[in-house]
């Protein structure tokens, strides 16, 4: 892409999704390696592989000329601008009339990598300042990887970016849910596989508002880069997302659990911080079950046993069992290994429904809290659906036409 401009967002924008943007990703002879990045890190991998990717003398996240990986250190912005650019096959093009940047002189190293990336809007200005050593969110973070990934490959259906903001989405006529901002991104991130599941080390996992380390930015940046097509070609499940007329009730719980979409997934986790009045958590976040148990029980103070703390013993409780075709929003489902004809005792999976076969979860194996469908076809969700329980009321199941 020739001669980007900072006053043409759009133009810039559509001029690379027109070009056949590839990363280099022809296999290396000789794998990068680093002092401080031993085989046994989790990352090891990861930062092998990207930091192989990209023209000589600017490889992928490798801001230390191959002396030293840093991956424990926080990714700064000036960071994340580069690794952007690089994986977009920008770094060598010109910028005219480039914004003037309070902390980023033209003598900066990163100047030419914060200044394309203010053009294609992955980054804005502070008062003129781009605070260059700044830390990257995970939410930015997913933010700007889907949008790297929108940008590679611009006919896969990215309609849900859209459909799913919180200052347009309405799963209700009328009603928009409240939800923040990150909803969509964060929705997408983990759908597409970009973060990784510290199951094995849960104080490794990253809240939305918290910073990234640069072992983690590389995990992000070979999923992005490596993302299945036949994964893209799903995005369009997400195009619709409505939901039954909900009761005034069901609005407020549903509008609360949105409000955790992209906290991670912890086992044994029933709260959004480690200080948890259950015992400390080894990271803020919910596993399945302890989601559930946040929502209702802990917010909502809905009659859940303490006795009921797994997906297991909160299903055996469920008196009546629910089935599929009596489902109502806000009802607890279950899965198990044989649907409805599992027993209690063998369920593994707990979410709450929304409805129309949507329902949001903390979910293992897409590392957090988003949203699922019962119907997406080839998931388990439809076959492994046992049966729900209704803790709402009668009467705060009814819908007024004021709710």
């Amino acid at each position: 892409m020739k001669n980007l401009t900072a006053t043409s967002g759009l133009p810039a924008l559509i001029g690379l999704t027109t070009l056949a943007v590839v990363l280099w990703l022809a296999p290396v002879a000789q794998a990068r390696t680093y002092p401080d990045v031993p085989k046994s890190s989790w990352a090891y991998a990861a930062i092998n592989w990207v930091t192989n990717q990209g023209p000589a003398g600017a490889k992928l996240l490798d801001d230390y000329a191959g002396t030293k990986f840093a991956p424990t250190q926080p990714l700064t912005r000036e960071q994340l601008a580069a690794a952007l650019v690089t994986a977009l096959g920008d770094e060598n093009e010109a910028i005219a009339d480039p914004v003037d940047v309070t902390d980023v002189p033209a003598s900066d190293p990163y100047y030419h990598a914060v200044q394309v990336a203010l053009t294609l809007r992955f980054f804005s200005l502070s008062k003129g300042s781009f605070y260059p050593t700044a830390g990257v969110a995970e939410c930015q973070a997913d933010h700007a990887l889907v949008r790297t990934i929108e940008l590679l490959h611009p006919k896969a259906d990215w309609s849900m970016l859209r459909t799913l903001s919180p200052s347009r989405w309405q799963p209700n006529p009328g009603w928009t849910t409240g939800a923040p901002a990150r909803l969509p991104w964060e929705v997408a991130a983990r759908f597409l596989g970009l973060r990784y599941n510290h199951f094995s080390d849960p104080a490794l996992e990253l809240s939305p508002g918290q910073d990234i380390d640069r072992a983690e930015a590389a995990y992000m940046f070979r999923a992005a880069l490596t993302v299945p097509s036949w994964q893209l070609q799903k995005l369009s499940w997400f195009d619709q997302v409505t939901l039954p007329s909900l009761s005034a009730r069901q609005r407020q719980i549903v509008s609360f659990a949105l409000q955790y979409v992209g906290y991670p997934y912890v086992w044994g986790g029933t709260w959004p911080t480690v200080d948890s009045p259950f015992g400390l958590q080894a990271h803020g976040g919910f596993d399945c079950s302890g989601f559930v148990w946040w929502v209702l029980k802990l917010n909502f103070g809905y009659p859940i046993a303490d006795t009921q703390r797994t997906a297991a013993q909160m299903a055996a409780a469920a008196k009546p069992r629910i089935p599929l075709s009596k489902l109502q929003p806000c009802d607890i489902i279950f899965f198990g290994p044989k649907g409805p004809k599992s027993t209690a005792a063998s369920i593994f999976h707990t979410a709450l429904y929304l409805g129309n076969g949507w329902f949001i979860e903390s979910s293992n194996y897409f590392d957090g809290v988003t949203l699922a469908n019962l119907d997406w076809p080839g998931w388990y969700y439809r076959s492994a659906f046992a049966w729900g329980r209704r803790v709402l009321t009668t009467a705060q199941l009814q819908a007024s036409p004021t709710s």
